[in-house]
């Protein structure tokens, strides 16, 4: 049995096709952050827009994956104001653990996360909410495609095997998108 997912990859309308009973892995940067004068990089909170994109990511992941089992955040404000605007838009209730790790992190510490991982269903869905560049390290290793998310950029990916096995041979990239809330134009 199959479902099928339908986003953007590149500009161009993407589908295809999922196996059941398999992780998902869904990687999102951070909304974009404000960036006020003496403020220490970890405390920095979103801006007015980034606070409308989390949002409208949450919105997007709710019609294109559905529910959510475990969500790890960087303890970063603004990946944790992503968080919860996410799932405002989104209505999850997920798990959530802050991740001291993901604060910072380099490829190598992602992966580690990744394949440490253990959920109790075999087709869990986990989000990890983060920074670049090592979101869009950890897509490239996992699937091979190239990636660079941009703020609120999401990463939705097939983890065909165990979480410990994650590696570019059995991750496929199922869709990437970018959130943008609808803004009025100024007259």
């Amino acid at each position: 049995m199959t479902r099928t997912g339908e986003g953007r990859f590149c500009g161009r309308r993407v589908r295809a096709a999922v196996l059941a009973n398999v992780p998902t892995l869904v990687v999102v940067r951070h909304a974009k952050a404000d960036s006020p004068v003496g403020l220490q990089d970890i405390a920095r909170p979103l801006a007015d827009r980034g606070k409308a994109d989390a949002r409208e990511a949450g919105r997007w992941l709710k019609e294109n994956v559905g529910g959510c089992d475990l969500l790890l955040t960087s303890p970063a404000r603004r990946t944790e104001e992503t968080t919860a605007r996410l799932l405002d838009g989104w209505g999850a209730t997920p798990v959530i653990v802050d991740e001291e790790r993901l604060y910072e992190a380099s490829l190598g510490d992602l992966l580690r996360i990744v394949r440490g991982l253990d959920t109790q269903r075999p087709d869990a869905t986990v989000v990890l909410v983060a920074h670049n560049p090592g979101v869009s390290s950890l897509v490239e290793s996992l699937t091979g495609e190239v990636t660079q998310l941009r703020t609120s950029g999401i990463a939705v990916l097939d983890v065909e095997g165990e979480w410990a096995d994650a590696d570019s041979t059995s991750c496929s990239l199922r869709t990437e998108h970018t959130a943008r809330a609808e803004t009025e134009s100024q007259d």
